[in-house]
């Protein structure tokens, strides 16, 4: 009978043993999870940066040669490589191990980079960096050698009147099929603050995919100012494609195709 109970509690012991491993292994495995989702989510749609934080953006490629794409700067400006004959031309290709860096602006600002290595094969990686911590990377998101990212930093003070209206474009994809090329990303043209052409300084501007969820917001230099783009999916027929213009957060004007939309306008007195 003794032999028996001694039986039971050894059993019982073992079972209590087990449970506090498991239930150690469970705790710092969901720990180290959660760590990791803070690190990585820190600059999201649900956090806010610091102003004046440091943002880098990095490309690493083994391509010889190097790679060429197009990025935002701190102003929300699209620029990309020079080119070696002015605004036309072969780009200069950059080095991978390539940084960029900034003070993160006052205003609603997206941190975004869309880059292809020379040979188009040579895997690329995009790296972003708050305050020399990585916070997103991407690597061959669409074929080896094509990389992109976008990400929200919402440092958002820009306040918008009736009479120094803050004008907003947002482009989304919508049932993308995945069978296409670079199915979650857009192509494109808009009129930045000042009334020119996005691309008028980079003529790299048209070629690289732009992801789904892209915005655009500034104050325009003179009113009235005709908000303005031109758009596709990156493949026709690879997803549907919306545009949205807002004045000072509301909703004035919506387009939706699966080719090109030509010169959608909205007039803003």
């Amino acid at each position: 009978m003794i032999n028996i109970v001694m039986l039971i509690k050894n059993l019982c012991m073992k079972k209590l043993a087990l449970l506090l491993i498991s239930t150690t292994v469970f705790f710092v495995a969901c720990q180290k999870s959660l760590q990791r989702v803070d690190a990585i989510s820190q600059m999201g749609q649900d956090s806010l940066a610091v102003e004046k934080d440091t943002i880098t953006y990095e490309v690493l490629t083994r391509d010889t040669v190097g790679w060429y794409g197009i990025w935002n700067d701190s102003s929300g400006a699209l620029t990309g490589n020079p080119l070696d004959n002015g605004n036309y031309g072969t780009p200069i290709y950059l080095p991978g191990g390539w940084r960029f860096s900034f003070k993160t602006p006052s205003r609603p600002f997206q941190a975004f980079i869309s880059v292809a290595s020379f040979d188009y094969k040579s895997d690329i990686t995009v790296n972003l960096y708050r305050n020399s911590q990585l916070v997103k990377t991407v690597t061959n998101d669409a074929l080896p050698g094509f990389a992109k990212l976008l990400l929200d930093i919402n440092t958002d003070t820009l306040q918008g009147a009736v009479a120094d209206p803050v004008l907003t474009y947002e482009v989304l994809i919508s049932n993308p099929d995945t069978t296409k090329f670079q199915s979650d990303g857009w192509i494109g043209q808009w009129a930045t603050a000042n009334g020119t052409v996005s691309d008028a300084i980079n003529r790299l501007g048209t070629g690289f995919a732009i992801p789904s969820a892209w915005k655009y917001s500034f104050k325009p230099t003179r009113l009235p100012f005709n908000m303005r783009m031109s758009l596709s999916p990156y493949t026709v027929g690879g997803g549907l494609v919306t545009v949205h213009f807002y004045v000072n957060s509301q909703l004035v004007k919506s387009s939706s195709a699966k080719d090109w939309m030509y010169g959608i306008e909205y007039t803003v007195r």
